[in-house]
């Protein structure tokens, strides 16, 4: 490397993910729902990862219709599934900063507010972790909730930021985690800092009067990819 600089990753810290330590230990008792799971999220993952290479996307948005849909498990389970490809570097987001649940999700300790991170001269790599069970896989995944969500992910700084990680860090294909879409601003004010959206529905609670709404909403915003539904009996 050039003096003064460092490699991509050099800066990286390292987290134990208890959430892949315990799906592999499920996935030795009970192999066939283990093999069900992997084979939906690769068919997922497959697709998406075709498609955003064809149309040079790099940040892919998970977004729930509603609360309480599962965006945050779709958005884990479909970087772990992408982090499986040996080439394949992934980032997994987490901009649902009013409820950040990634960290949760994983069971890996949670980073420094974002907010912090841009005062302190706007570098996000520093609060990127890269995930000892999957080393294609690096996560910033904040601890704490942000007071000011939607205002925060509207900030110039913050769009700035993003566009310096991806610069300066060696990774294909972000996938972002954000609120829920029918629920406040703070899922609208995430969405132009992506280049595509997957919706994730609730596959028992979900409406059609509920997705008509999104299709209102999103008018002007990144184009959707397709939607999950999730929770569903089939």
């Amino acid at each position: 490397m050039p003096a003064g600089q460092t490699a991509p990753n050099a800066a990286w810290g390292q987290v134990s993910s208890k959430f892949i330590r315990r799906e592999a230990a499920l996935a030795a008792s009970d192999a066939k729902h283990a093999r069900i799971i992997a084979q939906r999220f690769a068919l997922l993952r497959t697709r998406i990862l075709r498609e955003m290479r064809s149309r040079g996307w790099r940040k892919l948005a998970v977004v729930p219709v509603t609360p309480g849909a599962g965006g945050t498990f779709v958005a884990v389970n479909l970087a772990l599934a992408l982090a499986r490809q040996p080439h394949t570097r992934v980032a997994l987001i987490d901009f649902d900063l009013g409820r950040p649940g990634v960290a949760g999700q994983l069971g890996i300790p949670g980073c420094t507010a974002v907010s912090a991170a841009l005062r302190e001269g706007g570098d996000l790599g520093r609060l990127v972790s890269r995930v000892n069970e999957a080393p294609n896989l690096s996560v910033l995944a904040p601890e704490r909730a942000e007071p000011n969500a939607a205002e925060l992910l509207q900030d110039e700084a913050l769009a700035q930021a993003m566009t310096r990680l991806h610069d300066n860090r060696p990774v294909e294909i972000s996938i972002i985690d954000t609120a829920a879409l029918l629920d406040q601003d703070a899922a609208l004010a995430a969405l132009p800092l992506t280049d595509a959206l997957l919706l994730v529905a609730d596959g028992r609670r979900g409406t059609a009067a509920d997705m008509e709404e999104c299709e209102r909403l999103l008018a002007g915003m990144p184009p959707v990819m397709g939607v999950v539904l999730n929770k569903s009996e089939d």
